[in-house]
């Protein structure tokens, strides 16, 4: 069994990716007509973009300064606050994490966690206070951070009710809500485990992160490279690209240009890419042909 089908089991993934299919298409059509247009990079707030392609009818959108790839119109934070909390495949989505708990924290986890812990002691950084974890949906990342002596207190945080009750179910401390809910200067330091890309202003987002951190506190975050090889290779394909769950397909020049604007600074910025291999394996597998002409081939090999 390969890395992925550890992480993410064969038949309950499809299952979860022909419902969020099913859900993206029903939810265009019941609230496309309050989407909000985004005319700006949300990255580096760029002026400078162009059309891409469409998904389940979502519009997507490159920036050509920094290439990130985006949505837009796009469901505003009340609309995808309706989405994780009513419709099925957020539920679907939560019930495979926890069946692939272990294989998670043993493969993806622990050694993010781990070198998170690294990179701070390099800091001169010592034993962490509090931590939130945001967007922490089933809790295993939550746990793997409460099974490290580094980090004195951990909080999941999450907008659905079904995510808080599961980690609360497995002996996390708990928030129903967001960060802007959270109390100003409250935590020493903020882990964003692949939420970024599910948020309708993530440049906001990452203001009220650091309204949230005391003095000389840390964000942590991990998001899909949109530029990386699935993006690359299978293009709007890449089960990657899951509107209206991911809105915003960052990079590792994109992200530098976003922690700028929210007044942090990057420290640390790393794209491992080892899920993208296996990804256009597996849709290989399900009858997809590289075509005989794809760019980004001809740009390696020409």
């Amino acid at each position: 069994m390969t890395t992925f089908s550890h992480v993410r089991p064969a038949r309950e993934y499809e299952r979860v990716l022909q419902q969020r299919e099913a859900d993206g298409y029903r939810f265009y059509q019941e609230f496309s007509a309050a989407f909000v247009d985004v005319e700006r990079c949300p990255a580096c707030d760029s002026p400078t973009t162009h059309a891409s392609f469409e998904k389940y009818h979502f519009k997507h959108r490159v920036c050509t300064r920094c290439f990130t790839l985006f949505t837009s119109p796009r469901p505003p934070e009340k609309l995808l606050g309706t989405y994780y909390n009513h419709y099925e495949s957020p539920r679907l989505w939560t019930e495979l994490l926890l069946q692939a708990d272990a294989a998670r924290k043993a493969l993806q986890y622990k050694p993010r966690v781990e070198l998170v812990v690294a990179c701070l002691r390099s800091l001169g950084v010592g034993q962490v206070a509090r931590v939130y974890d945001i967007g922490a949906g089933s809790g295993a990342f939550s746990l793997c951070l409460k099974e490290d002596i580094f980090f004195s207190e951990i909080v999941a945080v999450d907008v659905s009710t079904r995510c808080v009750a599961v980690c609360s179910e497995r002996g996390l401390k708990t928030f129903l809500g967001s960060v802007v809910d959270l109390p100003p200067e409250s935590a020493d330091g903020i882990f964003l485990n692949v939420l970024i890309e599910h948020v309708f202003d993530p440049h906001t987002f990452l203001l009220s992160c650091h309204q949230t951190l005391r003095p000389g506190g840390f964000l942590c975050l991990a998001t899909p490279n949109g530029e990386g090889l699935d993006f690359k290779i299978l293009g709007s394909r890449t089960r990657n690209i899951t509107p209206p769950e991911h809105l915003t397909y960052f990079n590792p020049v994109a992200m530098p240009l976003l922690f700028q604007r929210a007044n942090f600074e990057t420290v640390f910025n790393q794209t491992p890419g080892k899920l993208d291999v296996e990804m256009i394996h597996r849709e290989r597998e399900h009858g997809f042909a590289l075509a005989e002409h794809n760019a980004y081939l001809d740009y390696l090999f020409g």
